[in-house]
This record gives C-alpha cells, sequence and structure tokens, in this order.
C-alpha cells in the first residue's frame, strides 16, 4: 500500500510485530498503534517513512532500542512511545526538523542525556518524560518554549537548578519535576506561571521559602512540594490560591503555627498533608468548617493541646467519596492528569493516583495532643483509616467507634487510653489493621467478625488490664466479657441510685418523728408553736 497514508489501528488487540515491510509505505504520515498487544522492537526500517510526521506506538510490550536515525528523515510532530519497555538513549536526530509538538515517552527505561536539539523546537507544547533513567542538567530541557503546556520529567536522575527564564512559559498548565535531583531556591518570578493547574516540585532538594506573589492564583488546584528543604513559617502565598484542592507540604523544615486561615481561603481544599514538619501549637479549630477535606494529615509534628470537636462535623468525611478529579489539557485530551496524593496507609508510604477519590481518613500520630478522644469522631463514617497514635490522650475509646462502617485502619497506640475495648469495635467489618497497644486498657477484649481475623497479640501489648484472644491471658470467671463488665457496673450505679433514695426518705422520717416526739415531751415546744400560729391567725384576719 505504497500510497497510503494514514494507518490508525489504535485501542485493539493486535499481537505480534510490526513486520520490517512498514518500510515500504513511502506515504504514510500518520501511525497509531496504541493500546494494542504489539511486542518486540520497532523496525529500522520504519526511519524509512519520510513523510512520516505522527507515530503513536504507546501502551504495547515493545522493547528495544529506539532506531537509530528516527527523526533524521522525518518531520515528526508528535512521538509517543509511553508504557513500553524501551531502553537505551534517545537519537540525537529525534527532533531534527524542529518541529516536533507532542514528546510523550513516560514510563520506559530510556537513559542518557537528552537531545540538544529539543531546546529549539519552539512548537514544543507537551512533553512527558518521567518514569524514566534519564539524566543531566534539567537546563538541557528548557528552551524558546513559549507554547510549553505540559512539562513532565519526573522519577529520573535530573539535575541543576532552575533558571529566571523557567517563569518565561507562561502557558504551563501542568508541572511535574518530582522525583529527581534539583536543587536551590525558586525563581522570584515563579508566580508568573499564571495558568499552572498541577505543580508537583516533590523529592527533590529544593530550600529557601516559597516566592510571593501579588496576584491571585486562582488556577493551581494540585501543590505538591513534600519532601524537599523548604523552611521558615507556613508559606503566606497559599492564602491566594482559592481553589486548591490538594496541598502537601510533607517531609520539610517549616516551623511556625498552622494559620487559622487555612481551609478558610482555600474552600475547596480535600486533601491536607503537613506531616513531618514542626508545625506546633493547637490544630486549627476552622479546619472543621472545610466541607470538603477528606484527608487531614498532620503526623509528625509538634502540635498540642486537644483534637477539635468540630471535626466530626467535617461532611466529606460521613460518606464515602467516588468523584475523579482529572485535569486534561488541550489538545492532549488522550493523556490526562490524575490527582495523587502520598499516603502513610497500614503502616506503610504509598501513593493514591486514580484511586485518590477513594482515600478518607486522619492522621495526627506522633505530636503531644492530649484530652479525651472526641465522640463526634464516631460520626465520620466515610473514614477508611484514623490514626491517632503516640500522643498523649487519655479517657476511654469512644463507645460508638462501630459507627465507622468503612474504617479499614485504627491506630490508638501509644497513648493513655483506658476502661474497655467498646463491644462496638466488632462492627468494623472492613478493618485489617488494628493496633491498641502501650495504653491501660482493661477487661476482655471483644469477640466476634472480622476482629477474629486480628489475632497478632501485639496489637493489644502492653495493656496490663486486657485479657482473652489473641492474648495468653485468660479472663477471671466473674469477667467474662466485656458486656458483663459493662451490665455489672450499670447494676452498681443503678444500685447506688437506690440507696441515695432510701436514704433520703429514712432522713424525712427521722426528722418527722424528732418533731412529733418534741411536741409530746416538750411543753415550752408546743407553746411556742401555738403562739407563732394565733400571731400568724391575726396578721391574716
Amino acid at each position: 500500500m505504497t500510497a497510503l497514508q494514514f494507518l490508525l489501528l489504535e485501542n485493539n488487540n493486535l499481537n505480534g510485530t510490526i513486520p520490517p515491510e512498514i518500510g515500504n509505505m513511502t506515504a504514510l504520515q500518520q501511525l497509531d498503534l496504541r493500546n494494542n498487544k504489539l511486542e518486540g522492537e520497532i523496525p529500522a526500517t520504519i526511519s524509512l517513512l519520510q513523510n512520516l510526521n505522527y507515530l503513536a506506538l504507546g501502551t504495547n510490550k515493545f522493547t528495544g532500542a529506539i532506531p537509530i536515525d528516527l527523526g533524521h528523515r522525518q518531520p515528526l510532530e508528535t512521538i509517543g512511545l509511553a508504557n513500553n519497555s524501551f531502553f537505551g538513549e534517545l537519537p540525537q536526530s529525534l527532533c531534527k526538523s524542529f518541529a516536533l509538538e507532542a514528546l510523550v515517552l513516560n514510563n520506559n527505561n530510556f537513559s542518557g542525556t537528552l537531545p540538544p536539539c529539543i531546546q529549539n523546537c519552539s512548537n514544543l507544547y507537551y512533553v512527558r518524560l518521567g518514569q524514566n533513567n534519564l539524566s543531566g542538567d534539567i537546563r538541557q530541557v528548557l528552551g524558546v518554549h513559549t507554547n510549553l503546556t505540559v512539562l513532565d520529567v519526573s522519577e529520573n536522575q535530573l539535575s541543576g537548578t532552575l533558571p529566571p527564564t523557567f517563569c518565561s512559559y507562561t502557558s504551563l498548565q501542568i508541572l511535574d519535576i518530582s522525583n529527581n535531583n534539583l536543587s536551590g531556591e525558586l525563581p522570584s518570578c515563579w508566580w508568573n506561571l499564571q495558568d499552572l493547574q498541577f505543580m508537583d516540585l516533590s523529592r527533590n532538594a529544593f530550600s529557601g521559602k516559597l516566592p510571593t506573589s501579588k496576584n491571585d492564583i486562582s488556577s493551581l488546584k494540585l501543590l505538591h512540594l513534600a519532601s524537599n528543604n523548604f523552611q521558615g513559617d507556613f508559606p503566606f502565598v497559599i492564602r491566594k490560591c482559592k481553589n486548591l484542592i490538594t496541598l502537601d507540604l510533607g517531609g520539610n523544615r517549616y516551623y511556625s503555627m498552622i494559620p487559622s486561615w487555612l481551609g478558610v481561603r482555600n474552600p475547596m481544599l480535600r486533601f491536607l498533608r503537613l506531616r513531618s514538619n514542626m508545625f506546633y501549637g493547637n490544630i486549627p479549630r476552622r479546619l472543621s468548617r472545610d466541607s470538603y477535606l477528606q484527608l487531614l494529615d498532620l503526623a509528625d509534628n509538634n502540635l498540642t493541646g486537644s483534637i477539635p470537636t468540630g471535626f466530626g462535623n467535617m461532611t466529606s468525611m460521613m460518606h464515602q467519596n467516588k468523584e475523579q478529579f482529572i485535569i486534561s489539557v488541550d489538545k492532549s485530551a488522550a493523556y490526562p492528569y490524575f490527582n495523587r496524593i502520598h499516603v502513610n496507609w497500614k503502616g506503610h508510604d504509598g501513593i493514591f493516583q486514580r484511586e485518590v477519590a477513594l482515600v478518607t481518613g486522619i492522621d495526627l500520630s506522633t505530636n503531644f495532643l492530649s484530652g479525651e478522644i472526641p465522640t463526634e469522631l464516631s460520626n465520620l463514617q466515610g473514614l477508611k483509616f484514623l490514626n491517632l497514635s503516640r500522643n498523649h490522650l487519655s479517657g476511654g475509646i469512644p463507645k460508638d467507634i462501630g459507627n465507622l462502617t468503612f474504617l479499614e485502619s485504627l491506630d490508638l497506640s501509644v497513648n493513655q487510653l483506658s476502661g474497655p475495648i467498646p463491644s462496638s469495635i466488632t462492627n468494623l467489618m472492613s478493618l485489617s489493621s488494628l493496633n491498641l497497644s502501650s495504653n491501660n486498657l482493661s477487661g476482655e477484649i471483644p469477640k466476634g467478625n472480622q476482629l477474629q481475623t486480628l489475632d497478632d497479640p501485639s496489637i493489644y501489648g502492653n495493656n496490663s488490664g486486657l485479657c482473652g484472644f489473641p492474648l495468653s491471658i485468660k479472663c477471671p470467671n466473674n469477667s467474662s466479657s466485656v458486656s458483663a463488665f459493662n451490665k455489672q457496673k450499670e447494676y452498681h450505679k443503678d444500685l447506688e441510685d437506690l440507696w441515695l433514695c432510701y436514704w433520703v426518705v429514712a432522713g424525712f422520717i427521722f426528722g418527722l418523728w424528732v418533731w412529733l416526739v418534741g411536741l409530746i415531751f416538750f411543753k415550752s415546744w408546743r407553746m411556742a408553736i401555738f403562739g407563732y400560729m394565733d400571731r400568724l391567725k391575726n396578721i391574716v384576719m
């Protein structure tokens, strides 16, 4: 088919390899084989297609290196090789025509440095090179790209600092340079990037403070700055991000109180992660007014005071969330960007992306919080995890803890909690991770349902008053169950109330008899009372 110009076979179940005879189709302009089950290497003959401007082979099982002269003869505008197993260095002639507009190579095993010609592709608007092993100075990627809307070079080994010229990418909507070796401070002109919706600088070595801005940053929705060396007070510029949905400042060196305006100035906030900093003071009670908040992670700081009772009113935690948040950029709707968040889930760090809408939880662990666990937290029936461990919390476990029917992980360890474990905990049918160790809990451990599968004794360790399965400590006969313990407690309370009534009646009868005996045996008492009644009668008459 030497006259064929378009061969579009994407989204099928094709398997096998690309035949080398494809080099005979000299009129071919577009080749789209995305989302199939093709394998093997790209045949070298593909470089013979001198009219090829669109090459899309993403999401297959291709392997091997890219033909060394790919792009040498072709006016390639779009190159899509994502989600395969390609390796080796990129051809230096890949963008020799300078016509390149979209370069999508993410999730492969490419290594080495980027072709220098990329800097001179002035029409480039979409770059995704994430999840590879590319190295070199990031300034080798940055050039004259006034139309650049997406830049993703995450999870590589790029180094260097961001130059002030970076601020000229005023059309940039998605910026993901996370998980590299980048360093230095952000340019003071940073917020010239007025169209940014998604920004991820996490897991680098950036330092200093986040630049300020005179203008509202209304476009920004997702901001990830975790695991860097940012420092100082809570970034005031966040106050201007009124449409912010995700804020992740975890793993930095911020040292201040958490501002009371947070959440009020950011009413759309859903995911708030401030863990592993040096924030101090009380938890702002105004956070409970944020009706959209579904993840609150303030763990590993120096917070004091009590847990606000208003947290029980956070409506987005009262039910399961299923809404997915996706960012699509013009001309690249086929490559949507999903929101994501790092979560310490059941003792392990994990990244939730496509399923981020399902993440609903509170983590206030490793602080200096005191007081009782608010009973109002039992209203948050949509919670998937609750971690209040390593604080100074006292009192008992809320008796209605079993109302959290979707709870999968509960950690209340290393506190000063006392009393029995509520029997309602057996209602947590989804519970797969539990830690109540190192408290002052007592009584028999409840039995039944999902709780029977949690048979590790360390779950209840270092609670001298607990007994029963899975501990080796047997319970006394007179306290065979928590239920019996509670009934006995209620019985004693009723008995105390009954005795109080008896004493009141007995006191009344005794006092009455004292007066009657006095009237009979003491004449002076009778005369005084009768005289008082006569005077009272005269006054009335």
